[in-house]
C-alpha cells in the first residue's frame, strides 16, 4: 500500500490512520509502498517503508506484474509478518493472494471502492470476474466498507469477515461558525470525479451569493488543462490546488456545503471529514448505505443534475435548518466513523484471524 503522505489518495490516507492507531496498540507496521521514483528502505515515525518503483508496461499488465511481485514476495519473506494488509483490490492482489495461501500468511483485503466488486457486461468484465474468483479461491479475509460491497462479494458465495467504514479522528464537538456562501469540492480531478459538473454547477449560480471552491490536484494532461481553463474563466470559482488534510479540515469547518460529483464512490473520505466538521454533503451519485438520507445529513441526487441545483438552494436557504443539519452531521460522524470505534473492529478481525491460524497450526 503506498505510504501517505509520500503518495496521496483516499485509500492511502485510511491505511495511514489504521497503521498509526495499530502502532499505538503495539503492532509493528512495515510498508511495501509502490509508485516511487527511487527504490530504497526508509523510516518515518517508526514505520519501516520499502519504497518500490512500478512500471505499468503492457507486458507487466499481461503477466499480472509477475516481476514486480517477485520483489514484493522477497521483502515479505524477509519481514516474516503475521498479516498482510492490502487496502485496495487491484492487479497485485491476484499474485498476492496466491502467495498468502501458499505461505500461510493471512491476507486482509480491505475493499476501498465499489468498482473493485462491480462486474458489468463485456470481455474486460469477464476477465475481471475470473481474476476475482481466483482471488477468492485463495481465501483472503475480506473487509468491506458498506453493505453494498458485502452483497457484491456474497454474490460469489463468499462471506466477508466484516463491514468497517472509513474512519477519521474526532475534530470538534460543536458546530463552528459557517460561511453560508462557501461551497467546496475536494478531490484529485480524475475523469471519474467529474469536476466539470461542479464547474457547470458554479456557472449556473453566477448571479447568486454563493462562492465555489476547488481543492485538489488537476491532472497534467489535456483533461486537466481543459478543467483549468474553465476554472480560470469562471467568475465565482477559487482553485486552491492540492492541500494538506489540516488545510482541508480547517476549510470544511468554515464551509456550508461539500459537493461530490463522482460517477460513484465506495465511501469517500471527504464525506466523513465534512461531517466531522459539521458540514453536510450534496452528492450527485452517492449515499453509502443510505447514511445521508437516514440521518438527514445531506442529499444524494441519484444522477439528476437538475435536482442537484435545487437541493443546493434548499440546503442553504434557511440558516436555522442548515445549522440543525450541521449539528446532526457531527453527531452522526462521531457515532459511526470515529477512529476509536472502528479501530476496535479492525483489531477484532485481526485477533479472530490469528486465533484461527494458531488453531490450524496446532
Amino acid at each position: 500500500m503506498p505510504f501517505y503522505p509520500l503518495i496521496k489518495g483516499g485509500a492511502e490516507y485510511q491505511s495511514k490512520i489504521i497503521a498509526t492507531e495499530l502502532q499505538k496498540e503495539g503492532y509493528e507496521i512495515v510498508y511495501i509502498s509502490y509508485g516511487h521514483e527511487t527504490e530504497d528502505c526508509i523510516y518515518d515515525n517508526d514505520f519501516k517503508i520499502h519504497r518500490l518503483k512500478v512500471k505499468a508496461s503492457i507486458s507487466g499488465k499481461v503477466l499480472m506484474y509477475k516481476g514486480f511481485m517477485s520483489r514484493v514476495f522477497n521483502i515479505i519473506k524477509d519481514e516474516k509478518p503475521d498479516y498482510i494488509y492490502q487496502r485496495i483490490l487491484n492487479s497485485f492482489t491476484y499474485r498476492l493472494s496466491g502467495f498468502s495461501k501458499k505461505n500461510n500468511i493471512p491476507l486482509v483485503l480491505h475493499i476501498a471502492d465499489n468498482y473493485s466488486v462491480e462486474f458489468e457486461q463485456g470481455s474486460k468484465s469477464v476477465l475481471k470476474r475470473k481474476v476475482f474468483s481466483t482471488i477468492l479461491k485463495n481465501k483472503p479475509n475480506i473487509i468491506c466498507q458498506t453493505r453494498y460491497q458485502q452483497n457484491k462479494v456474497l454474490e460469489f458465495g463468499y462471506q466477508p469477515k466484516a463491514i468497517i467504514s472509513n474512519m477519521h479522528p474526532v475534530l470538534i464537538d460543536e458546530v463552528p461558525k459557517k460561511d453560508i456562501k462557501k461551497i467546496v469540492w475536494i478531490g484529485n480531478a480524475r475523469p471519474v470525479k467529474q469536476l466539470e459538473i461542479f464547474i457547470a454547477l458554479a456557472n449556473s449560480f453566477q448571479d447568486s451569493i454563493y462562492n465555489f471552491h476547488i481543492i485538489g490536484k488537476l491532472p497534467d494532461n489535456a483533461y486537466g488543462e481543459g478543467l483549468l481553463k474553465e476554472i480560470n474563466t469562471a467568475i465565482n470559482i477559487t482553485y486552491h490546488g492540492s492541500q494538506t488534510n489540516d488545510f482541508i479540515n480547517s476549510f470544511l469547518m468554515q464551509s456550508a456545503l461539500l459537493v461530490n460529483t463522482s460517477v460513484s464512490e465506495g465511501f469517500s473520505n471527504t464525506f466523513i471529514q465534512a461531517w466531522m466538521c459539521g458540514t453536510p454533503v450534496l452528492a450527485l451519485n452517492s449515499d453509502p448505505d443510505d447514511i445521508m438520507v437516514d440521518n438527514s445529513i445531506g442529499v444524494d441526487c441519484k444522477g439528476d443534475y437538475d435536482k442537484m441545483k435545487i437541493a443546493l438552494v434548499d440546503l442553504l436557504k434557511d440558516s436555522a435548518a442548515h445549522e440543525a443539519i450541521c449539528h446532526q452531521s457531527i453527531q452522526t460522524a462521531r457515532k459511526l466513523f470515529s477512529t476509536e470505534k472502528n479501530i476496535a473492529k479492525i483489531e477484532s478481525v485481526l485477533n479472530s484471524i490469528l486465533t484461527k491460524t494458531k488453531a490450524i497450526e496446532n
